[in-house]
């Protein structure tokens, strides 16, 4: 529904500008409208529904990062993390590579080396401050890489601006999340608090219009 994608925007830059301005309210208003407008503009009567579980558990996660202290932090993170498994998933179902030969083909060392390389450099900047939280948040960085390799497997395969787009949400969403880590662990202050929805946003627009017109939502 092309009426629920302009609506999903207008409500980003919304968004966008009440967080620039320091409207608290109203970004607490407006972030909660997202997801739900973004899966409206997914929904057709031929769409697979299980899309919509993958963005429900963003939603969710959403809504949990809103609250404050330790465990709403951990439920959402959780929340993305199951939202990330499903993206995973569908992502590799779009792979046209036997896994034998991903290990062995150019296309997919590239990919190895340069998420494996964003693993290991955030969890070396990060590991002194996690304690705790070291596992959880090293199995999320591992779930984000993963992606990556996935979503640069599939662009550098097809080769077409479907895939490219689906590539730079991908990277957009791990760009987002590695700024929540770091205004949560590494830095005393949210040094990026408005670049984590302005790459939020548009990372899960571009992953869902991919999923809308592909696989999970063949056209005849």
């Amino acid at each position: 529904m092309k009426n629920a994608a302009y609506l999903f925007w207008a409500i980003g830059l919304a968004h966008f500008f009440f967080q620039y301005t320091h409207q608290e309210i109203w970004v607490n208003f407006t972030k909660p409208l997202l997801l739900p407008l973004l899966a409206l503009f997914y929904y057709q009567k031929k769409s697979k529904k299980i899309f919509l579980v993958a963005l429900l558990f963003s939603w969710v996660g959403d809504l949990l990062l809103m609250g404050e202290g330790p465990l709403f932090f951990l439920l959402g993170i959780l929340s993305f993390w199951v939202a990330q498994l499903f993206y995973l998933y569908f992502i590799n179902k779009e792979i046209e590579l036997p896994l034998n030969e991903f290990f062995f083909s150019k296309k997919g060392l590239i990919s190895l080396l340069l998420f494996g390389g964003y693993f290991l450099g955030t969890m070396s900047l990060l590991s002194s401050k996690l304690g705790a939280l070291t596992i959880p948040v090293s199995g999320y960085a591992i779930t984000l890489a993963s992606i990556g390799v996935a979503a640069m497997l599939l662009w550098m395969t097809k080769k077409d601006n479907k895939t490219f787009a689906l590539f730079a949400g991908v990277l957009l969403f791990i760009v987002s999340d590695s700024m929540i880590a770091f205004n949560t662990f590494y830095f005393e202050k949210n040094i990026f608090g408005f670049w984590v929805m302005a790459t939020y946003i548009p990372a899960q627009f571009l992953i869902c219009n991919y999923f809308k017109n592909n696989f999970l939502n063949p056209i005849p």
